[in-house]
């Protein structure tokens, strides 16, 4: 519980600074999301909760478009900077990299696939990270959708059943407010263990 409370104040704290959000899609693509986070709804709600910097790994989807931005500059290296009617963004959006540490060391928001690269990624970060499972159902895979929910009734992480839920304030204020548990590497269940163990190729 004071490990929990101790994470709420360094979120509280996080939340005066200006702050990131990485989106990941993983290897595939995740048309819904990547066109859901570049919604006005959304980028107001970033704009609201000081969020200065976007970025996107958008796998072999549509490269994402910023049709709220009342102007969009881009740089030679693909950058884009979106400009809002109260605040700028910083966006950038790549299809791969060879690794996404970089992204998610510096992400203060991660939403992610319900892929279990992507999650154990975001959770096994030395530092605590807020990581929101968005389900892509065009993809259903039972065994993602039981790695996300067991990590979910963990406190480990937030579970979006839609990507168009992001565009909704209520939602994403809920997840603002949410303060995820340190991942520990289990909890010792047989139940966890053995849904880890196979999305991670263990078994």
């Amino acid at each position: 519980r004071s490990a929990q409370k101790k994470e709420a104040t360094t979120m509280e704290q996080n939340e005066r600074k200006d702050k990131s959000v990485f989106v990941t899609v993983g290897t595939t693509q995740f048309n819904p999301l990547t066109s859901s986070i570049t919604t006005p709804e959304f980028l107001s709600f970033l704009s609201c909760h000081n969020y200065t910097s976007l970025t996107i790994q958008y796998g072999k989807g549509i490269p994402p478009s910023f049709p709220s931005c009342t102007n969009l500059q881009r740089t030679d290296d693909g950058d884009m900077t979106c400009f809002l009617e109260n605040q700028t963004i910083k966006c950038q959006a790549y299809r791969f990299k060879p690794s996404l540490l970089t992204d998610i060391s510096t992400a203060s928001l991660i939403l992610s696939h319900a892929g279990a690269g992507s999650i154990m990624e975001g959770l096994s970060f030395p530092s605590v990270k807020k990581v929101v499972v968005v389900i892509n159902s065009q993809l259903m895979d039972n065994h993602q959708l039981e790695l996300a929910h067991a990590m979910k009734s963990r406190g480990y992480l937030f579970v979006l059943e839609h990507p168009e839920e992001v565009r909704e304030r209520k939602v994403m204020e809920e997840v603002e407010r949410f303060v995820p548990r340190k991942f520990e590497g289990g909890d010792g269940g047989e139940d966890f263990v053995k849904i880890v163990d196979c999305q991670m190729g263990f078994v």
